[in-house]
């Protein structure tokens, strides 16, 4: 294998602090756990795996999470391929830049902003819903969801203002208690044999295209939303050569190990005959009500606490990452230079990391007074979200096939294999595009609305990206982190 003179690029490290300007010491740990944090384990558990049985591929789905690891495993051996060789801190938004262009990058970096702001906004109806049901489980007082959720950006603002190894160190307690939680669920419900002994039909063909396969692609898919972020990470880590592969393989394969079990464990605790019966009637509740009759009551507490954790823990992550594509995009001149200054003690996007606290603030207020449902708020946008993840991964993907095709000799299988993915990913963008209501919720007029206005926000960056071309030449030139 050669590389191109072209492909060669100094290590961000090396790069003067106003270039760049993060640094940390994460190790593989750190990573994986602040990246998995955005997934939210206790929150896909609790309230996302009875949804993917109930409106996916029902008791097949164990099987599609493994099978969607899979594809996502081998767009995340693409996006080391390209990492390894361009050495940039900029996610998708350089790596799409380098594959296909600064338009299509930057264009991709507008995309990255939208998905991971509704992902904020999201979790903070969640997390303001989930703070009330821990403080009235010790018999405090009922508070209104928006007062959680603004306590919530609070906390969120303030650790997110400092170092991302203070930020790591939380989300490694929190996450480490979720998956607590997970584990001590699976091994009772495994010890006690489920409800009448277990079962493999998840694993049969059969019900592995059974229900709607498509719709559950949707959520197997989505559940690996985040993982890119890895590279994002690549200043704050040590050693990024061996930290950010390991650290990607590992968020990648734990997720679909994680879930698939989980899943397969929740299946057989009701049993494959009755459980399509139990999601239908109460999704929100069964795997509560399953921990508590597996586990205890005390265990049912824990998992509400959990809960809570998750939704702050997922909060942070994710404010995190969309301070970085802000911080990133500020760095190359694209957004206001200020944006892209490091903290000179904390070295952290501070300044970043105060716009996505002020907006998610601004916005969330605006909702309360616009007096849009919780289930709105947190439905709507993450329907928005996922949305936006199937945009980025598909685009990735077409953009590593082509960069290994035209900058990295002897790796045209593993283009082919990258281009096969991403018309994988295609179909499925397709599909959730002519299926927006039922990702999101949003129906008639309001989802077509939003919908639009989606792909406006991502257009208007490749648009962006010509005006710059044609206005300032020497920004251009850096866009995607170059």
């Amino acid at each position: 294998m050669s590389v191109d003179s072209q492909s060669r690029e100094p290590d961000s490290k090396s790069r003067p602090q106003g270039e760049s300007g993060l640094r940390g010491n994460m190790n593989v740990l750190e990573v994986m756990f602040t990246v998995i944090a955005y997934n939210g384990p206790a929150v896909v558990f609790m309230g996302f795996i009875p949804v993917a049985i109930l409106m996916g591929n029902g008791l097949g789905t164990p099987a599609l999470f493994l099978a969607a690891g899979l594809l996502v495993l081998l767009i995340a051996s693409g996006l080391m391929k390209v990492s390894s060789t361009l050495k940039r801190p900029g996610g998708f938004y350089a790596f799409i830049t380098a594959g296909l262009g600064k338009e299509a990058g930057l264009a991709a970096g507008f995309g990255a902003i939208i998905t991971y702001f509704a992902a904020v906004l999201s979790v903070y109806a969640l997390s303001g819903v989930a703070l009330g049901d821990v403080i009235t489980l010790f018999h405090g007082p009922s508070i209104p969801w928006p007062v959680g959720g603004l306590i919530v950006i609070a906390v969120v603002s303030l650790l997110g203002y400092f170092n991302i190894a203070f930020s790591a160190k939380a989300l490694v307690i929190f996450l480490g208690l979720e998956m607590m939680l997970i584990v001590v669920y699976c091994i009772a419900v495994v010890a006690k044999g489920g409800a009448h002994g277990f079962s493999f039909e998840s694993f049969e063909p059969s019900n592995f295209v059974s229900g709607s396969l498509a719709v559950g692609g949707l959520f197997a898919v989505g559940i690996f939303g985040g993982f890119e972020a890895t590279v994002i990470f690549r200043d704050e880590v040590r050693n990024p050569e061996k930290t950010i592969p390991r650290a990607t393989y590992g968020v990648v394969a734990t997720i679909a190990v994680m879930y698939a079990v989980t899943a397969f464990v929740f299946i057989n605790a009701y049993g494959a005959d009755v459980v399509m019966e139990i999601v239908t009637n109460d999704p929100s509740g069964a795997a509560g009500a399953s921990v508590r009759e597996y586990v205890g009551d005390f265990a049912y507490s824990a998992a509400i606490v959990l809960l809570f954790t998750s939704a702050l823990a997922l909060a942070l992550a994710a404010h995190n990452i969309l301070s970085r594509y802000i911080f990133n995009l500020a760095a190359d001149g694209v957004l206001p230079s200020k944006l892209g200054v490091s903290h000179p003690r904390h070295v952290s996007p501070h300044l970043a990391s105060v716009l996505v606290s002020v907006a998610s603030l601004v916005v969330l207020v605006v909702l309360i007074i616009a007096r849009v449902p919780k289930a709105g708020i947190y439905g709507y946008l993450a329907g928005i979200y996922s949305y936006g993840m199937l945009f980025m991964m598909a685009f990735v993907s077409l953009a590593i096939g082509v960069f290994l095709l035209r900058r990295i000799r002897g790796r045209t299988f593993h283009a082919i294999a990258m281009f096969a993915a991403a018309a994988v990913m295609a179909m499925t963008l397709v599909f959730a595009s002519l299926n927006f209501d039922l990702l999101s919720g949003m129906t008639g007029a309001l989802g077509v609305t939003v919908l639009i206005l989606i792909w406006l926000f991502i257009i208007s960056g490749a648009v962006t990206a010509v005006r710059i071309k044609r206005t300032n030449p020497k920004v251009y030139a850096r866009i995607g982190r170059q």
